[in-house]
Order: C-alpha cells, then sequence, then structure tokens
C-alpha cells in the first residue's frame, strides 16, 4: 500500500451548518495521496454525525478542551508524512493542497508552509462585511504570515505540537516560542466564512479576548483592573474603533448603524474573553 503523503486534520466544536462544504473540498482535490482527519472537540450538535456520512474521513472523538489540543491529537495520530491544518469554516481551490506541500518537498530547508491568499466568501452578510473581505493578502501576505498551514510531522512532533494556552493563537505557537515563520507558498487560495449574526460576532471575540497574550495581560496587578478600565472608556473607544474600522475597509455607508453595532459585539465579547482569561482562566470557546 502506498504510504499517506498528507494528513489534513480539522478540528471542530459544533460545526454542523459548514463541515460538510469544507470536507467535499478536501475530497475533490487534486493531490489524491491524503487521510482527512476530523477531530471533534465534544460538539453537542449534529457535526459528528455528519462527519460520519464520509465514509473516507477518520473521526477522532475529544472533550471539549480547545483546537489545539485537538490539532495536536490528530497528529499523533494522522499517517502522512505531512500535517496539514485548517478549519472547519474553510474550503479550497482544486489545486491547494498539492502547492502548499510543493515547497516542502522542494527543498530540505523548509518544514512548513502557509497560503498565500485567504478571502472571505460570505461578504453578502452584513456582519461579515464589517468585519472584513480578505484574512491574508496576495501581496501582503509574505513575511507578515506567522499560521502553519502545512508542516512535516517529524517536525511538529519534535517542537512539542501547539501550545493550547494561546487558544485562539495556538497554530502562532512557532512563531511565538520560536520566532519560525512558514514559508509562503504560491498560487494558494482558501475561502474562509466570517460570523454572520451579532451573536456569532460577540462569541468569536470572546474567544479572542480569552487568548490574547499581551504584557499587561501577563502583569499580575494590572491584568486584574483591565476589564474594569474597559468599561469606564467603552463609549469613546467604541466610536474610535468603529470609525477606524470604516475608514480602514472603506465602508462608510454602513457606518451607522451597522458597523457601531459590529464594534460593540466585538469589544463587550473581547471584554467578556479578557474577563474569562484572567479571573478563570479559560481560553477556548
Amino acid at each position: 500500500m502506498k504510504p499517506i503523503k498528507i494528513s489534513v486534520i480539522i478540528p471542530t466544536y459544533n460545526e454542523e451548518e459548514d463541515i460538510s462544504n469544507a470536507i467535499k473540498s478536501l475530497l475533490i482535490q487534486s493531490e489524491k495521496n491524503i487521510e482527512i482527519i476530523i477531530v471533534d472537540d465534544g460538539s453537542t450538535d449534529k457535526t459528528r454525525e455528519i462527519v460520519k456520512k464520509f465514509k473516507k474521513v477518520r473521526l477522532i472523538l475529544g472533550k471539549h478542551r480547545g483546537p489545539g489540543i485537538s490539532r495536536n491529537l490528530g497528529a499523533k495520530k494522522a499517517y502522512g508524512k505531512i500535517l496539514v491544518f485548517v478549519d472547519a469554516d474553510m474550503t479550497f481551490e482544486k489545486n491547494y493542497l498539492k502547492n502548499l506541500i510543493k515547497p516542502i518537498e522542494s527543498s530540505k530547508e523548509i518544514i512548513g508552509t502557509t497560503h498565500n491568499y485567504e478571502v472571505i466568501d460570505n461578504t453578502n452578510n452584513i456582519w461579515s462585511r464589517c468585519w472584513g473581505k480578505v484574512r491574508v493578502n496576495e501581496k501582503e501576505g509574505y513575511g507578515n504570515s506567522v499560521i502553519f498551514r502545512a508542516i512535516l510531522k517529524k517536525k511538529f512532533l519534535e517542537m512539542g505540537g501547539f501550545n493550547p494556552k494561546y487558544g485562539y493563537a495556538d497554530d502562532q505557537t512557532f512563531f511565538i516560542e520560536r520566532k519560525i515563520k512558514p514559508y509562503v507558498a504560491r498560487d494558494t487560495t482558501c475561502y474562509h466564512k466570517n460570523p454572520e449574526t451579532l451573536k456569532a460576532v460577540y462569541k468569536q471575540s470572546r474567544w479572542i479576548g480569552a487568548s490574547l497574550n499581551n504584557k499587561f495581560l501577563n502583569m499580575p496587578l494590572i491584568k486584574k483592573i483591565i476589564p474594569f478600565l474597559m468599561i469606564l472608556v467603552s463609549p469613546i473607544s467604541i466610536i474610535l474603533l468603529s470609525i477606524k474600522k470604516a475608514s480602514n475597509l472603506n465602508e462608510w455607508k454602513i457606518f451607522f448603524p451597522y458597523m457601531l453595532l459590529f464594534i460593540t459585539a466585538r469589544y463587550f465579547g473581547t471584554l467578556e474573553g479578557i474577563t474569562r482569561k484572567v479571573y478563570f482562566g479559560k481560553n477556548f470557546k
């Protein structure tokens, strides 16, 4: 039997709306020597039932402890020489995997890569539009990307995998701890979804807030008062952040009321996330 070249690992937590499209997008890749591993992080919806319908997909069941732990679990059980980490709300162009691993196969000095273009495919939704149309720009992505999408399994395990303490940013572990950046692979376009409701915007922001890792949040005395300071300055902060976001996106037409509502949800979601981290030590969804 031919050895498996690529193991695609997807952590899931209540992804019943998106996981099917992600899997279908991977099953039609031009690179066929792959395995797809779904590591479910304790979903309470129909995610597991949907995944089980795909005969060519491996499902690993886990407890709700965050995507970092799920990614590491998938890596340990993977058969592929190269690991690929993607999200459940992503879809991919046909040659995505083929082009993503090409630099790794071509050079012994490259241990991992990331994609060069990540575009949002649900900008018809007003809240997604407020978030932005592009996450990774083809021109700006080079040199700035710190998320490993593909990496040699041997190197991944040698470096200890992703550190779950970084929460939302666990896939940036190797840059945070070792200052290692992935090589940006050419012609690797993927499509991502932004949150489509204010509730979803709030929850995503809460997760991001709980995963922030700046110097102030690591100072024992100061970090305890940050949530209270954020509440005090919230009125002016929300207005200023809304103006900045509208300006950056050139979306003045939706400034009132949509951008203001969007930033309000993001602000207080982030505030709750920081509070969770500071007082309860929780940094996952």
